[in-house]
């Protein structure tokens, strides 16, 4: 019973991430390679080969080990042997549990926010965060590729409010697979629209590769927006300008939100700075 869970737990992670980033891949990286500028969010930029190589085996390492907690889980919530606030069933409501999934989905996304811009305070970016920021020119399979630290430190965050907050078992399983989804899509260096108003374009979070200590959001642009640390015009953004807001540029008069709508004019060519910046980071790791 317990291995049924883990092997399942173990398919459903490598499944998704093997599934969705090897579909991409073909798709885009490899029957469209001659033609970036018509899909990629850097048509300039390509990882390296060793680059592809080690964010697939740490990205796969780092989801293999996830998964087999989660299995064990998993068969611990099935069993009765461990107690949470997941129910079964409609519980308190269809509304109510309605509710409690959209108040998990908005608490967990605050926290990878949090979790995410805190990993990008020097020292920690240095030592940890660094590890997922020099893949500069991001895959889907860049999702998962980061310390173990990290990874496990935003598994933390998903798994603590299920001892706290009451939440259906649907619903936790809907933000489980949207938010994994997200994060391969957001990953991709494909130039995808989002079809939710709340949800960023992928050129927001690749954005964030480029320009380093910018655009923090998850799942959601609302804490990049309330926080300040959206990526502005008139700014200058760099491995070594941290902080999330920039540098101001002499004379820019400028500031405003950059806009990642559709009507955006798409960009994919990195700025000198960014450049300059990606360089350095290349040098130091």
């Amino acid at each position: 019973m317990l291995l049924a869970y883990v092997l399942g737990s173990i398919a459903g992670g490598l499944g998704m991430q093997l599934g969705i980033g090897g579909l991409i891949e073909l798709l885009y990286y490899r029957r469209r390679r001659q033609e970036p500028e018509a899909w990629k969010c850097q048509p300039k930029r390509f990882p390296s080969a060793e680059n592809r190589r080690s964010e697939v085996i740490l990205g796969a390492a780092n989801m293999t080990v996830a998964s087999i907690l989660s299995g064990f889980f998993a068969y611990g919530v099935a069993s009765g042997k461990l107690k949470t606030t997941i129910y079964f069933g409609v519980g308190p409501g269809i509304l109510a549990s309605l509710g409690l999934t959209l108040a998990y989905f908005l608490l967990t996304d605050l926290g990878l926010y949090a979790a995410h811009r805190f990993l990008h305070r020097p020292t920690l970016f240095r030592y940890i965060h660094r590890w997922h920021h020099k893949y500069t020119a991001p895959t889907p399979f860049t999702a998962a590729a980061m310390h173990p630290i990290e990874f496990f430190t935003y598994q933390s965050i998903m798994a603590v409010p299920l001892f706290l907050l009451p939440i259906p078992l649907p619903g936790l399983i809907f933000v489980l697979l949207y938010q994994n989804y997200v994060a391969l899509i957001d990953h991709s260096g494909v130039r995808f629209q989002s079809w939710w108003p709340w949800q960023p374009p992928t050129q927001f979070h690749d954005d964030h590769h480029v320009y380093f200590h910018v655009n923090y959001g998850q799942n959601l642009g609302l804490w990049d927006r309330l926080f300040g640390t959206w990526r502005r015009h008139g700014r200058k953004y760099g491995v070594g300008v941290f902080g999330g807001r920039g540098e101001t540029v002499a004379g820019a008069r400028d500031h405003s939100f950059v806009d990642y709508g559709r009507n955006a004019p798409a960009r994919g060519v990195v700025t000198p700075s960014a450049v300059a910046a990606s360089t350095s980071e290349r040098a130091a790791s």
